[in-house]
This record gives structure tokens, C-alpha cells and sequence, in this order.
């Protein structure tokens, strides 16, 4: 089970897996392993992805990429690895690997009472320094809009605030 096709895709060369999810994150890992994989299956509870269009047109054209709609995945099942997914209507489906591509809401609600901008998918607007709209003020990691949303990527993005941060507090010429 992973929450990253970067990270983890190249595990499952030429192997089957389910990408659970219909937005256009779940297009893009279930495009991303179809490079490897020998078949993608995006499991999705909707009815149609909400996918960018043209990524959209990528998976349905793809012909590694099946999308089963207007399921849910209940169980996950394996011991050390996972060997099967068992459907909402109790169907039991082979696969060797299943990557989790729900989605989140970056907590940004403090950020934005206090006049922080954040975009349309309530991330906060940041610069190249990490800089949000109020001096002083510095986000990173996954509440950023930074277009990577992993680990390492976050922690690089809170080197950039920290280092961000202290020329700011420099500048102030505070005496401590």
C-alpha cells in the first residue's frame, strides 16, 4: 500500500495495481505507473473522474489504464504484501499493489483568519522564499501550494522558511 507512485511505482514493474481515487492526482499516478506497471486500475466511488481534461483524455485512451467507477474499496488483503481488494459488493479483485490518491485539505483555516491568501484549493500562496502576503509570515510542506506534496519536498520547503525566516528576523535589527 502507498501513498506515492514516485516514491514506490517502480516496485511493481510489471505487475497489476489500483489507484484508489478520481481526481486528477489519481489520473496523473495511474498515467505516471502505467510506464511500468501491466495494468492500472483507477477504483473510483463517482461516476466520472474530475481529472483536467487533458489528463482526462490521457487515461481513457491509455490502454494499460481501466477505470471501474461507482466502487469502493472495503478491505485491503495480504500478509506482507497485498495480494487482493475486496469491493463494496463483495468482490474480490486481484492486484499486487494499491496506491491511496484520495486527496486532502491543507489546514489552513488559521492562516487565512489572520489575512494569509491561499489559493482555490486552500493552500497558501508562498514565494520562491517560502514568503506568504504578511511580512513575517512563512509557510511550507503540504499547506504550501508547492506542486509536490511528499516528504522530502517538505522538509527541503522548511529549510527554505527557516533560512527565509532568519534573514527576515535579521533585518528587523533586533538586538537579542
Amino acid at each position: 500500500v502507498s501513498y506515492c507512485a514516485t516514491c514506490d511505482g517502480s516496485f511493481y514493474k510489471d505487475k497489476t495495481v489500483c489507484v484508489i481515487g478520481g481526481s486528477d492526482s489519481a489520473a496523473k499516478e495511474a498515467l505516471f505507473l502505467s510506464q511500468n506497471v501491466k495494468k492500472v486500475y483507477i477504483i473510483y466511488r463517482g461516476e466520472e473522474i474530475r481529472a483536467e481534461p487533458i489528463n482526462k483524455k490521457r487515461v481513457e485512451k491509455n490502454q494499460k489504464i481501466e477505470i471501474i467507477y461507482k466502487t469502493n474499496i472495503t478491505e485491503i488483503k495480504g500478509d506482507n504484501t497485498v495480494n487482493s481488494v475486496i469491493f463494496d459488493n463483495g468482490t474480490e479483485f486481484e492486484v499486487d499493489g494499491v496506491f491511496i490518491e484520495v486527496g486532502s485539505v491543507p489546514n489552513s483555516d488559521i492562516a487565512k483568519h489572520i489575512g494569509i491568501k491561499t489559493n482555490d484549493k486552500d493552500e497558501i500562496i508562498i514565494n520562491r522564499k517560502s514568503e506568504t502576503n504578511l511580512p513575517g509570515i512563512f509557510a511550507a510542506g503540504d499547506v504550501a501550494d508547492a506542486p509536490f506534496k511528499q516528504a522530502i519536498t517538505g522538509v527541503a520547503e522548511g529549510v527554505v522558511a527557516a533560512y527565509s525566516a532568519f534573514d527576515y528576523v535579521k533585518e528587523l535589527n533586533i538586538e537579542y
